[in-house]
C-alpha cells in the first residue's frame, strides 16, 4: 500500500470499506460482541450458569491477554498445545470447557475430550474447514481480519444455547470512539494528508486498553453495519494469494523456515538474537511484523516459549497487492542477509566449501 508516498505494510487497519463478494455468514444463530475476549467471557458466564461448567483449559500456546481476562469466572487451567504440536490431551472432564486454537489459520488439531469444545476461529473465521470440525462453538475477534474497530462474533456448530443479546456500554463506545478516530486519521494520514503517527497511535493504545475491561458489551452499531458491507470472503481470497506471493519472494531465506498460512506468512528463526535483529531491521524499513505472541513462563513450556521468541508475522491482507509482496520479501532478505548471524554463517561456508 503506497497511498500518498506513505508506503508501509503491517499494523492496525484504517477506516476502510472494500467492495467485493462474500459476507461473513455464519451458519445458525451467532451473537454479536464487543471483542473477541468478551464472546468468550459471555460463553463463559452462559454455561456456567445454564451448563454448570466448572473449569476451563487454554492451549498453553495463546494470546496472554485471555486468562487474566476469564479466570474470575472459572479456573483456568493450561494444556500443552502450539502451532508446531504437541498433540493435545488437555485433562479435561465432562464439565469442563477447552478451548482450541486455529493457528494462523490452519485447521485446528482438537483434542479428544468429554468436555465442551470451543474453537478460536479469529485468524481464519470464513475458512472453508470451520463447518467440518462440527465444534461445541466458535468464536472470533473480528478486527483481526477485518476493518473494525471492534467485534466479536460467537456461534454453535451443533446447535447448542447462547448468551442472551446485549446493548454495547457506554465505555465500549468510549473505547470505539477512540478506535474510529485512530483509523480515520490513520486513513487520512497514509492519503498524504498532514497527519503525523503521534496522533493516532496514541487513541489505538487507549482503544486496545479500553478492551480489557472484564464488563460484557454489544458490538458497535458502525461495525454491526460494516459488517454486513465487508466482503470477507473476498478479502481472505486476496489475503491468501498475497501470503503465497511472499511466502514464494522468500524462499531459501538464510537463517528461517517459512510457513505459509491463510492468515499471513511465519517466519521461524534458528535464534532469538536473529529473530530480534531481522524485526529491527524491518521496522527500520516501514514493514511492522508481528510476534504472536510474547509467551513466558510458566505460564507456556519451554519449547513454545523457545518459537515465541523465534518467530514473526507478516500482514498479507488485502491492504496491499503483489507487488508489496514482493517489495517486503526484497526487504526481508536483505535484513536478513545483512545481520550478524547471517554474515557469519556466509563466512563459514565460503571457508568449507562442499564437495562437487
Amino acid at each position: 500500500m503506497s497511498d500518498g508516498g506513505r508506503w508501509e505494510v503491517g499494523s492496525a487497519y484504517p477506516l476502510m470499506l472494500p467492495s467485493g463478494s462474500g459476507r461473513l455468514q455464519p451458519a445458525g444463530d451467532n451473537r454479536l460482541f464487543g471483542s473477541g475476549r468478551q464472546a468468550l467471557r459471555a460463553l463463559l458466564e452462559f454455561g456456567r450458569r445454564e451448563y454448570g461448567w466448572e473449569a476451563v483449559h487454554l492451549p498453553t500456546y495463546y494470546s496472554p491477554s485471555v486468562a487474566p481476562h476469564i479466570s474470575d469466572l472459572l479456573p483456568v487451567r493450561r494444556y500443552d498445545a502450539g502451532p508446531l504440536g504437541p498433540p493435545p490431551r488437555p485433562l479435561a472432564g465432562p464439565s469442563d470447557v477447552v478451548v482450541a486454537m486455529s493457528y494462523f489459520g490452519a485447521p485446528p488439531a482438537l483434542p479428544v475430550t468429554a468436555g465442551t469444545l470451543v474453537v478460536d476461529v479469529t485468524h481464519d473465521p470464513v475458512a472453508p474447514w470451520i463447518e467440518q470440525v462440527r465444534a461445541d462453538y466458535y468464536y472470533a475477534s473480528l478486527h483481526k481480519t477485518l476493518p473494525l474497530p471492534d467485534g466479536g462474533l460467537l456461534w454453535s456448530g451443533t446447535g447448542h444455547g447462547l448468551p442472551s443479546v446485549v446493548p454495547p456500554t457506554e465505555n465500549h463506545l468510549a473505547t470505539v470512539s477512540r478506535i474510529l478516530s485512530a483509523m480515520c486519521l490513520k486513513a487520512a494520514y497514509r492519503d498524504g494528508a498532514p497527519v503525523t503517527k503521534e496522533q493516532f497511535l496514541p487513541l489505538y493504545a487507549a482503544g486496545e486498553q479500553g478492551f480489557r475491561s472484564t464488563l460484557v458489551s454489544g458490538i458497535s452499531d458502525f461495525s454491526r453495519e460494516a459488517l454486513r458491507l465487508l466482503p470477507a470472503v473476498e478479502m481472505r481470497r486476496r489475503r491468501v494469494e498475497n501470503a503465497a506471493e511472499l511466502a514464494s519472494g522468500l524462499r531459501e531465506i538464510a537463517g528461517a523456515r517459512i510457513h505459509e498460512h491463510t492468515f499471513g506468512v511465519v517466519l521461524e528463526f534458528d535464534s532469538p538474537e536473529r529473530r530480534e535483529a531481522v524485526r529491527r531491521g524491518l521496522v527500520a524499513r516501514y514493514v511492522y511484523p508481528a510476534v504472536l505472541w510474547d509467551l513466558r513462563a510458566p505460564e507456556a513450556p519451554p519449547h513454545q516459549v523457545d518459537f515465541s521468541r523465534r518467530m514473526l508475522h507478516l500482514h498479507t491482507d488485502a491492504r496491499w497487492t503483489e507487488d508489496d509482496m514482493r517489495r517486503v520479501a526484497a526487504i526481508v532478505r536483505r535484513v536478513s542477509e545483512g545481520c550478524p548471524a547471517a554474515r557469519e554463517r556466509h563466512a563459514a561456508l565460503s571457508s568449507h566449501p562442499t564437495e562437487s
